[in-house]
């Protein structure tokens, strides 16, 4: 059984394991009990229960009173919670691992079709830079073959196309942070506030 077999029937059982869960009961995420006295000027000193939130979740307030015979049911769903919680991060983990596989996979079966290939002659489609002129994709698609003579050629070329495309990656970071930068500014003028 292979790594991906392995992590992809952990992600099948971590599924079946977050359903059971869902199926024993409802559930509240995020959420924590908590015992209080009575303020101001309340002549007792019993406790009350109060379950809170970080999300306005009970009529679009942050926390409910309880009654006593609540306390155990809320106990339970927020247990309930918890456990759905991890799980949750489980399954996002091993999604995660599952995706980097598959891209390391495709990556690394790429350069092994191409160590694999005869010396002699193979043959590549020619990649389309950055800075080349703008086709449509009627003409990326009909490109011409490159012959190459041996190994090392290919090897060249495939090193160039990983270059420019992590250029490729980086120049697009560099305009995403630009955009957000001008995106603020924007808004900022929007209210009146013009940063320095």
């Amino acid at each position: 059984m292979s790594s991906s077999e392995k992590l992809q029937a952990t992600l099948n059982a971590l599924n079946t394991q977050r359903a059971k869960i869902i199926g024993e009961g409802w559930f509240l995420q995020h959420c924590w009990l908590v015992q209080v006295k009575p303020g101001g000027t309340a002549h007792t000193d019993s406790k009350y229960w109060q379950v809170r939130s970080r999300q306005p979740l009970f009529n679009g307030k942050t926390l409910k009173h309880l009654r006593a015979e609540e306390v155990e049911d809320y106990k339970a769903a927020i247990a309930r919670g918890r456990q759905i919680t991890q799980v949750d991060r489980q399954i996002k983990k091993l999604q995660q691992q599952l995706s980097q596989q598959a891209s390391t996979a495709d990556v690394s079966g790429d350069v092994s079709i191409l160590s694999r290939s005869t010396p002699q002659e193979t043959s590549l489609p020619v990649p389309m830079l950055v800075g080349s002129s703008q086709r449509s994709p009627k003409e990326s698609v009909e490109q011409p073959l490159v012959k190459f003579a041996d190994l090392a050629e290919q090897e060249c070329l495939v090193k160039e196309v990983l270059a420019s495309s992590q250029a490729l990656r980086a120049s697009l970071r560099q305009s995403v942070a630009l955009c957000k930068q001008l995106g603020a500014r924007n808004t900022d003028l929007r209210k009146g506030h013009p940063r320095a």
